[in-house]
């Protein structure tokens, strides 16, 4: 029997359950329009299943699409990353099909790409477009190039005018990144062409729409589930998806017929905010908090209610726009900064409680490690009376140092 609901993983274009949001017709729009598209979003917001949806639409004989997921490219060095990149696009476009693979395995550079793009464009004839989707963009921040590979997409655009040719040629950057972030050299311009399109959670409508879809798996729901789902999720597509897909394997096991709130707050408890339901959404979400403890600092100013302004742009508090970009803050009724939805509160509360209990347990024996060494080293100094070596003295200032480090941030952590 065929699931009907999929947490995880791209919806196929065609599935009856997808649901359109106004970002797609703008998506369409601009590709249509072949402006360089920025689709602005984090993890689990349905965008991979946006650009195969609008692929399928708009493909035919006058676009070609090719959907590139950097992600798994991460490691790769320069010449490696380049060529991979060029034959993953060149395998999904028909005229390039038969290529030899000497010529894909000699495009190290993003001179070399600019050529692979030049013959792409010229084997695809005057009537054909051509559009790149590069998925999960933000997975070439660490990359030592990537500034010159922003650069040359960058060219490619500006070229334009005077090589028609890339008139024809568009891409679509999609990620959890803001796009003056591409080019982190501030000495190159940065990467200003394009359009930003922002992927948000459903509407209370469109999550009725797609939790309508429950009668497909024979389960009854009044309002007050939709109602709840909704309550729960605030529209984050992934956590509808998961909360209906429990629901539905519920149905399936057990035989029920009937939704009720109280099943799915139950299917919210187990499925997903439970440490034992190791969610993978919730899990990426701490391991990003993990990494960047100054971010999940303030993301519990967030959770406290301290009122904070929403201005995810990242120019005026770098922390804000991480939190955004993870995907855990959007923008409250009165400009302020909230958490998205009840799941992710629950959550983020217990896992940054656990989280500051452990530091402060750690920063706590780290404390009483330097007070003891400072202790030594001033008895050690008064034995040497006026005249106690420079040495001894850099090392007295330096555990002075520490512990008013390691004070101050437990101060931070326990009264925020």
């Amino acid at each position: 029997m065929n699931r009907v609901f999929q947490a995880g993983g791209a919806i196929p274009p065609d599935s009856p359950i997808y649901v359109e949001r106004k970002a797609d017709g703008l998506v369409r729009q601009r590709i249509e329009q072949m402006d360089y598209v920025h689709i602005i979003v984090a993890r689990q917001m349905g965008k991979t299943s946006l650009l195969h949806r609008v692929a399928a639409q708009l493909g035919g004989e006058k676009y070609a699409f090719a959907w590139v997921e950097l992600s798994g490219m991460k490691d790769l060095e320069r010449a490696e990353w380049y060529s991979i990149l060029a034959k993953r696009i060149s395998e999904q476009l028909a005229w390039l099909k038969g290529m030899p693979a000497e010529w894909l395995s000699k495009i190290a550079s993003q001179e070399d790409l600019q050529d692979f793009f030049s013959k792409t464009m010229q084997l695809a004839g005057e009537s054909r477009r051509v559009v790149v989707m590069l998925d999960e963009i933000d997975s070439t921040r660490l990359l030592p190039f990537s500034d010159a590979f922003f650069s040359k997409l960058r060219t490619l655009y500006n070229i334009r005018p005077i090589q028609p040719i890339f008139r024809n040629l568009t891409f679509v950057l999609v990620g959890a990144t803001d796009p003056r972030r591409l080019i982190k050299d501030p000495g190159i311009s940065p990467f200003n062409v394009g359009k930003e399109i922002g992927l948000e959670e459903f509407s209370r409508a469109e999550t009725r729409q797609l939790t309508d879809n429950l009668v497909r798996v024979g389960i009854e729901a009044s309002d007050q589930v939709h109602h709840r789902i909704y309550w729960w999720t605030s529209g984050q597509p992934y956590l509808i998806q998961k909360v209906c897909e429990t629901l539905e394997d519920w149905h399936n096991q057990r035989g029920i017929p009937q939704a009720t709130p109280e099943w799915v707050d139950l299917a919210v408890e187990e499925s997903i905010i439970s440490s034992k339901a190791n969610d993978s959404n919730i899990s990426h979400i701490k391991a990003q908090l993990e990494r960047q403890v100054d971010v999940r600092r303030y993301l519990k100013r967030v959770l406290d209610g301290e009122q904070i302004k929403f201005e995810p742009d990242g120019v005026t508090n770098g922390r804000l726009a991480e939190l955004y970009l993870i995907g855990v803050v959007k923008e409250g009724p009165e400009g302020n900064t909230i958490v998205r939805n009840r799941i992710y509160e629950a959550v983020l509360k217990d896992y940054i409680r656990i989280e500051d209990e452990r530091e402060v347990e750690s920063l706590r024996r780290q404390l009483l490690i330097h007070k003891r060494n400072l202790n030594y080293l001033e008895e050690t100094r008064a034995q040497y009376g006026l005249n106690p070596p420079l040495v001894l003295v850099n090392e007295i200032e330096y555990e002075k140092a520490e512990i008013q480090r390691i004070e101050q941030e437990l101060q931070e952590i326990v009264h925020g």
